[in-house]
């Protein structure tokens, strides 16, 4: 079937040469083509412009973003280190000032710290208590810092320490009272399930 519309395509150009031969492209066909195909060629350049515009202007912007980055860094790391150094200096500001102290205040902080591990083992199970113990013990540990970053300033060290020495043992008070609070409460739900 293919073959029959070939050979009746072929017989109409062959029929109507004459007539195709006979029209020609008007005058300046030609031209007009060759102008737009260089105002396309125009627009390409400044599009190709635009694309390198913007590959530059991403270049840049990474650039920024990596400085920033960079910056960054070097603050976090400056900062490490000054705290680092803080604490060393307030370690030695009370080994000079106040060394009867100095051993308190250890004992203290690591009794503190056992037992803020004790209490976060009620987070799953009450994490409204905790939530409130946390925040009660949170407040006097920031009034804590704020007393270890006076202690450089004031001249009064001696009584800025003592200052420090009665914060640990108000917390330490503190987080015995919550370790007691929960207990009962354990104890409370224990007898509890037993008389059910």
């Amino acid at each position: 079937m293919n073959k029959q519309k070939d050979k009746n395509l072929e017989e109409f150009i062959q029929n109507n040469r004459e007539a195709f031969n006979d029209c020609e492209a008007p005058a300046g066909l030609w031209d007009k083509i060759d102008k737009s195909l260089g105002k396309e060629n125009i627009q390409k350049s400044e599009s190709d412009e635009i694309v390198i515009k913007f590959k530059k202007s991403a270049i840049s912007k990474l650039k920024i973003w990596a400085m920033a980055a960079s910056i960054l860094l070097v603050i976090g790391y400056l900062s490490i280190f000054y705290l680092n150094n803080k604490s060393d200096s307030t370690e030695q500001i009370i080994a000079e000032v106040a060394p009867q102290y100095g051993s308190k205040m250890i004992h203290y902080t690591s009794l503190i710290e056992s037992k803020r591990v004790e209490i976060k083992q009620i987070e799953t199970h009450d994490p409204v208590m905790y939530k409130e113990f946390a925040s009660e013990i949170e407040k006097l540990n920031q009034d804590y810092k704020n007393l270890q970053t006076e202690l450089s300033r004031t001249p009064n060290q001696e009584d800025l320490v003592q200052a420090m020495v009665q914060n640990l043992q108000v917390q330490l008070d503190i987080l015995n009272r919550q370790l007691i609070i929960i207990e009962k409460v354990k104890q409370y739900h224990k007898n509890s399930m037993k008389s059910v």
